[in-house]
């Protein structure tokens, strides 16, 4: 579902085949719904939730950033109730999920998760986890991030320095990313190790490819030709074979783009949390006037285990997301919750909250395409990169 309110593991192939098949060969309950687990949503109140944690074991809670614990502890302290976080990478969470599922020996029991395309695909559909959206907070999460519940979007921009190019974007149009100007100066993470990537092409290609033709057009002056059958695909193609510079994460694409000093700095692609003031990057700025975007928004989604111990625990740890609270430690890092009632602090260092509306935004509907057509573009993705 698309939403107007505008502010996705990585893994080898190998590694994600060998998840299906750990995933089609476990007997997972596919009628566990969110109604299974603890109390009713039927007449729901935050104060029966609370009352009814508090007689359940403590929690294990997990996402990819080391600010999950900063939120355990704060939801520990509201509440009362014993809640751990746990940092593990998307590939290892979602090993975590299937496996002890397989084994009847949940321990880890909320996951906010980034790989939404298995979310709604594999995890949901066969009843490994559960997606809860609190009901009292309906009226303020906007429905296209409610089914499956979205806690959150996590911004990567096109970013360069602004001690070598001033105070403007030396690049206005993605295409441009594709011309020997910028042959070997642009850094983005290896779109191999991050899946997001690719699920981003596809939703491209699947709701605005004509978006990325008009683009073309914009910058060269010309149409793109009639043979062309996807611009997206095309603008891949050439963006591969113009040498951009990988690496293995977009920690390592701050330094060649936003460090102090730096002679002929790349442009990068990168999250909004590389933009910390600890990072030391003082010299790095959106390019928020990037058409047609300046970036993506990639979701997170709660997933809660099926065979938790603690279900009502785990709703409340949902319920302290969702209702943005719970998602404060992430947002000084650009982080944005989606409940909007909550507002970006004013110490987040990359200022994307300028730019929201030049963000990509991610279609859940067609998830499952996303997930389905990933070899895809992995393949095109390394034919062309050689």
């Amino acid at each position: 579902m698309r939403s107007t309110f505008r502010h996705q593991t990585k893994g080898s192939p190998r590694s994600l085949v060998l998840l299906a098949a750990l995933v089609a060969a476990t007997p997972f309950a596919a009628s566990v719904q969110a109604q299974d687990l603890g109390i009713p949503d039927k007449g729901f109140t935050l104060q029966a939730l609370i009352e009814a944690a508090k007689n359940e074991p403590p929690i294990v809670v997990i996402d990819a950033t080391g600010k999950i614990k900063d939120m355990a502890e704060n939801f520990t302290a509201k509440y009362g109730i014993k809640a751990t976080g746990v940092k593990l990478s998307g590939q290892n969470q979602e090993q975590v999920l299937v496996r002890e599922a397989a084994a009847h020996n949940v321990t880890h029991d909320v996951f906010n998760m980034s790989n939404l395309p298995s979310v709604t695909t594999r995890f949901l559909p066969e009843g490994i986890g559960v997606s809860w959206m609190p009901p009292d907070l309906a009226n303020e999460v906007p429905k296209g991030y409610q089914h499956p519940a979205i806690t959150s979007l996590n911004p990567w921009v096109w970013a360069y320095n602004t001690a070598a190019y001033g105070d403007k974007c030396p690049v206005k149009n993605m295409w441009e990313l594709t011309e020997p100007k910028w042959k070997g100066k642009v850094s983005i993470p290896d779109p191999l190790l991050r899946n997001e990537t690719m699920f981003w092409f596809n939703q491209i290609e699947t709701h605005d490819d004509q978006t990325m033709r008009d683009a073309y057009q914009a910058h060269f002056g010309k149409p793109l030709g009639s043979d062309v059958k996807s611009a997206t695909k095309e603008w891949v193609k050439q963006f591969a074979a113009n040498s951009p510079n990988v690496t293995r994460s977009d920690t390592d694409v701050g330094p060649v783009v936003g460090a102090k000093g730096l002679k002929d700095p790349h442009l990068g692609f990168l999250s909004a949390a590389i933009f910390r003031k600890e990072n030391k990057n003082d010299d790095m700025a959106i390019c928020g006037e990037m058409k047609p975007w300046a970036g993506q928004l990639t979701p997170r989604v709660a997933v809660i285990a099926a065979g938790t111990r603690s279900p009502n625990a785990a709703k409340l740890f949902v319920h302290y997301m969702m209702s943005g609270e719970g998602m404060g430690p992430q947002l000084v890092d650009g982080k944005m919750a989606t409940n909007s009632k909550t507002k970006m602090p004013e110490d987040e260092a990359s200022g994307v909250a300028k730019f929201v509306d030049q963000l990509h935004v991610t279609n859940s509907d067609t998830s499952k395409d996303d997930l389905a057509k990933l070899q895809d573009w992995q393949d095109l993705w390394t034919i062309n990169a050689r």
